[in-house]
């Protein structure tokens, strides 16, 4: 009977510490934190719980100083995100609020907010209590968390952490400042490009036409056939259309370039699904390109680009243009290419990336020694495209 009961009893202390040792806090990991707020070498995580419906939301937070009080770190946010903001009487946290436009959060009818570091709950008034490097902070109230101790009213909050999407507006150019318009027509849309490789820079072009709606890519083609600055390629996708593989922009001084397989692209600041092919555009759009490595996600697989838009300066006129012509064949190539252009010093091949790959002061050119692929032919700053078999 004793080896009973002492064999019940541990088996309760057991069941009773697997409970407990469930219930714990849930977190984030920092690598996962999508918006930070302030600066300094310190990082720190807030984490705010609500109960309806159950959502925990975490920011980053980053300081100079050896510690914070919880009531810096929360003033900082709410003036860095005015998604959030919370309501005080004196040092006592009496609600939360979030609202980004869909959800719509508050702490209603709580018994009181408390607040975890490090998991440990904290019986300090939030503008007393100091958070240090590498902590995280946790607040929530009863209706959304599980009591562990109910002596001493402690509970932990349970629901999976989602880290804020950062705020970001997508920078756009007003048309009056296009200096660049190709095209004719009483309608207008703006094309701009973020370039990644070698710096972030994105440069925007005018286009006019008379038709209802044109596509991306035609309004793409227009520009790409007066402007001999700006390239791109593209190929069928698996899904349908077309994909971009990649945009260019060669102004003799640098050589721009966006791959196209990481790339997407906005209309009027919101990013569309359908091919560059199939996507209208309408009188009045602004259509951006950009990828993922130099965009700010406000939503999943949602990005923006921030960096300013610069109007690209006209290109040379009609003559110049002619002028500058160059032809390139045969075209696939496998041994050699010939090069006709007039007075053409130099010529130079850069592979999809940028590189220069080969130079050559000779109107034929063997090329055996580059791999199959595509490369850009250079003369005399018009570009043109070559593909190697």
């Amino acid at each position: 009977m004793v080896k009973k009961f002492t064999l019940f009893l541990l088996l309760g202390i057991l069941g009773l510490s697997t409970n407990m040792f469930a219930q714990q806090d849930a977190t984030i990991d920092p690598a996962d934190i999508r918006f930070w707020i302030g600066e300094g070498d310190n990082e720190a995580i807030f984490i705010a719980n609500w109960a309806e419906p159950d959502t925990a939301l975490a920011w980053g937070y980053r300081f100079n100083a050896e510690t914070v009080t919880l009531k810096t770190i929360m003033d900082d946010i709410a003036a860095a995100d005015y998604r959030f903001s919370y309501e005080a009487n004196g040092s006592w946290l009496n609600d939360m609020h979030y609202n980004d436009g869909v959800l719509n959060l508050s702490l209603v009818e709580q018994m009181w907010v408390s607040f975890l570091i490090d998991g440990v709950s904290s019986w300090d008034t939030y503008d007393v209590a100091t958070v240090a490097p590498g902590q995280y902070v946790k607040l929530g109230d009863t209706h959304c968390g599980t009591l562990i101790d109910p002596d001493n009213y402690i509970y932990v909050w349970e629901k999976e952490v989602a880290a804020v999407y950062a705020l970001a507006e997508e920078a756009m150019i007003d048309p009056s400042q296009i200096i660049y318009w190709i095209g004719e027509g009483e309608n207008e849309a703006v094309f701009a490009v973020n370039f990644a490789d070698p710096q972030d820079v994105c440069f925007a072009w005018g286009y006019r036409f008379a038709a209802e709606s044109v596509t991306i890519k035609e309004m793409m083609q227009a520009i790409a056939e007066v402007d001999r600055r700006f390239t791109f390629t593209d190929e069928p996708s698996s899904w349908g259309g077309y994909m971009l593989t990649d945009l260019t922009f060669n102004d003799d001084e640098t050589y721009y370039v966006l791959n196209g397989y990481n790339a997407m692209y906005n209309v009027n600041g919101m990013q569309s699904w359908y091919t560059f092919d199939e996507q209208t555009v309408i009188n009045g759009d602004f259509v951006k390109w950009g990828d993922y490595t130099i965009g700010t996600e406000i939503a999943a697989w949602t990005y923006v680009w921030t960096t300013p838009v610069q109007p690209v300066t006209a290109y040379n006129d009609v003559e110049e243009v002619e002028a500058l012509r160059v032809k390139v064949y045969p075209n696939p190539a496998t041994d050699y290419i010939m090069v006709d252009a007039m007075s053409a010093s130099s010529v130079q091949i850069y592979d999809m990336t940028g590189r220069l790959v080969l130079t050559s002061a000779e109107s034929k050119i063997d090329v055996r020694g580059l791999e199959t692929g595509v490369y850009f032919v250079r003369v005399n700053g018009y570009t043109t495209k070559l593909v190697v078999k």
